[in-house]
């Protein structure tokens, strides 16, 4: 738009001019047209005959001199835009345009520097990075806010279901616990007593739902009011032995591999042995519809931490299920309560043990607890 600007310009003066005032005025016009602050960044004019020759130049000193390739601008449109290398190695765009004077014709070039135009577009490039990054900043800020929202959203919701649960325990375990005890215990004396077998079948029931409310009552009781920490030093490879050992002579089917350090720190024993107990009965519980049978405890210490490591060979979960494995109450077994995996989350946070669940549908689940030295 400069370029044509000028080209407009200097046209208009060149065709009120005679040629005789035109070789006197010419170069002088020219001259004062890059001195005008009007036009900034222009870095020549001149104007060429047919011959290539200089007629007029805003440097007198060329006027009469023959540039080359000049021909053949009179053949391509008018006006011509394009850049070439100056001989002091700076690039310049240039504007040849063809006129018409006393039924001769000319190229009238306008020459400008780039240097203004691409300060222009460092500016606008440096505005533009400034924008995406403020936009990138405020997004991503956005993102965050909403993120630690929902975060303390989930928090507080879950305080509050554990407030629930808390008050929920402690009914259990003051209303339920005694009548419960008390119906227990009159059931089993009475299937030592009587003799007929179909009303000790009932009485079975009786026993054994009656141990299934208070098993209830009592994961209730340890998921929502863990007891104080009460930390002592333990030998891990002891501890998981003792663990294990029951299991081992009710399940002789599974095979258990013990591959466990011998690791001393200090713990919480009841709650480890919980924690670990938990874990290993949902292995057990995952291999009642598997051929291989076997369960792996791995308890060694890398880069500075313990790492317990319960691998089983079952039946495994799919990604919803293990999305909700550690939710109260989600059980996929038909006489699952739903709290060993709550119980053993739950009782990991109390004691800083972080837990991580690996699972598969058909290829088995690993079990993961890391704890800081």
């Amino acid at each position: 738009m400069q370029a044509l600007g000028i080209t407009i310009t200097l046209n208009s003066l060149i065709q009120n001019l005679s040629m005789e005032k035109l070789q006197i005025e010419g170069s002088l016009i020219m001259s004062q047209i890059l001195l005008d602050e009007r036009w900034q960044g222009v870095a020549f004019l001149s104007l060429y005959d047919k011959k290539g020759e200089i007629v007029l130049h805003s440097n007198p000193n060329l006027i009469g001199s023959k540039i080359n390739g000049i021909e053949d601008l009179f053949n391509k449109e008018s006006p011509y835009y394009h850049k070439v290398t100056l001989g002091t190695g700076e690039e310049v765009f240039l504007s040849d345009t063809k006129i018409n004077i006393k039924n001769n014709q000319y190229i009238l070039r306008v020459a400008l520097h780039l240097y203004p135009a691409e300060k222009l577009l460092r500016v606008s490039k440096i505005h533009l990075i400034f924008i995406f990054l403020s936009a990138f900043i405020v997004i991503f800020a956005g993102i965050t806010t909403i993120f630690i929202f929902r975060k303390i959203e989930k928090m507080q919701i879950k305080m509050r279901e554990l407030e629930n649960l808390s008050l929920l325990s402690k009914v259990l375990a003051h209303e339920i616990r005694n009548p419960l005890g008390s119906i227990k215990g009159f059931a089993q004396y009475l299937f030592k007593k009587i003799s007929d077998i179909s009303l000790k079948e009932y009485l079975d029931i009786i026993i054994k739902e009656s141990m299934r409310l208070e098993r209830l009552t009592n994961e209730l009781s340890i998921y929502a009011n863990p007891e104080n920490v009460n930390l002592k030093e333990v030998n891990l490879k002891e501890v998981i032995h003792e663990i294990i050992l029951p299991f081992m002579n009710q399940h002789e089917e599974i095979k258990f591999i013990q591959q466990t350090d011998n690791i001393y720190f200090k713990t919480d024993i009841d709650k480890m042995k919980q924690i670990l107990s938990n874990i290993i009965q949902n292995s057990v519980d995952a291999l009642t519809d598997t051929k291989d049978k076997i369960i792996t405890i791995r308890a060694y210490k890398t880069n500075g931490k313990i790492k317990i490591e319960i691998e089983d060979s079952g039946t495994g979960m799919d990604e919803q299920t293990l999305e909700r494995a550690l939710e109260p109450f989600f059980t996929t077994k038909s006489k699952g309560t739903g709290l060993g995996l709550a119980i053993v989350e739950r009782l990991c946070e109390v004691l800083k043990i972080n837990l991580q669940i690996k699972s598969k549908k058909g290829q088995g689940t690993k079990t993961c607890l890391i704890i800081s030295e």
